[in-house]
């Protein structure tokens, strides 16, 4: 190509620059609109072979997202206070279940309590007054979704489990 562009003859060095010029336009533009389209497709697939990483919800009152990772089979997402001068913090998984359903362990730490309701929302308690956190865990379809908060009471998490709805 590069020869091309000292031979004598003007259509020659013509037909160089707009090969040149199309080689350019190509990798310009083409290039990486594959190389997008490739991605997407890649990351359509992995949300089919993992559902679960379609969940989302609503921030807890006076929160916003903090955090958020996307690993290979999970979903995660920190919550933060909106203000600084406060401390809350709740913490959404949304992973491949556990287990065939959610049950209490049989041996449960001192302090702890645990129960699962009758549509199978697991719900954990640890720990008292200050030192208290609890976690919930229910079902949606092939995924498990868990809320922990060591500042919220049950309605907090429970009302980000409400609000979980696929993207």
């Amino acid at each position: 190509m590069a020869a091309a562009l000292f031979v004598p003859s003007r259509w020659v060095r013509l037909g160089a620059v707009a090969a040149l010029a199309a080689g350019v336009a190509f990798g310009g533009f083409v290039g990486p609109a594959q190389s997008r389209q490739r991605q997407h497709e890649a990351e359509v697939a992995r949300y089919r072979e993992h559902p679960e990483l379609l969940y989302l919800g609503v921030a807890p009152p006076g929160t916003q997202v903090s955090r958020a990772e996307v690993g290979p089979a999970y979903f995660h997402v920190e919550y933060r206070p909106v203000r600084q001068d406060e401390y809350t913090y709740v913490d959404l998984t949304v992973r491949s279940p556990l287990t065939p359903t959610p049950r209490c362990p049989e041996l449960i730490e001192k302090g702890a309590t645990c129960r699962v309701d009758a549509h199978g929302e697991m719900s954990t308690v640890r720990g008292t007054g200050g030192d208290r956190a609890v976690t919930l865990t229910r079902r949606y379809r092939n995924a498990e979704a868990e809320v922990t908060s060591p500042t919220l009471d049950e309605p907090g998490p429970r009302h980000l489990l409400n609000t979980l709805h696929r993207r």
